[in-house]
């Protein structure tokens, strides 16, 4: 299940073919199940392409772009800080929040 269509996922990576569409998906179902597990319980687990809030449509377009370009094969540690507070702000109302 995705939270984003593939047609949305390939405008959003700039992708005009469908040679990558199976890649595409594949790094859509992994951003969808990121955002998922960061909002937590409070995700409906009813949530598709159509259904979800457009924050979290967008919020997983915004995981997509960064799973596609930041592989795991960088050092990306100071652009992984910045994007989890990117996801942090555009998520916080509907995330459980955190007991310390």
């Amino acid at each position: 299940m995705t939270l984003a269509t593939l047609a949305e996922a390939k405008a959003h990576l700039q992708i005009t073919d469908a040679a990558r569409d199976a890649e595409v998906t594949q790094f859509l179902e992994l951003a969808s199940a990121q955002v998922f597990d960061y909002i937590g319980s409070r995700a409906d687990p009813l949530w598709d392409e159509d259904t979800a809030p457009d924050i979290v449509q967008a919020s997983t377009l915004y995981t997509l772009g960064h799973l596609w370009e930041h592989r795991g094969d960088d050092a990306a540690e100071q652009t992984d800080e910045r994007f989890w507070q990117g996801l942090s702000l555009r998520l916080m109302r509907l995330r459980d929040p955190a007991i310390a």
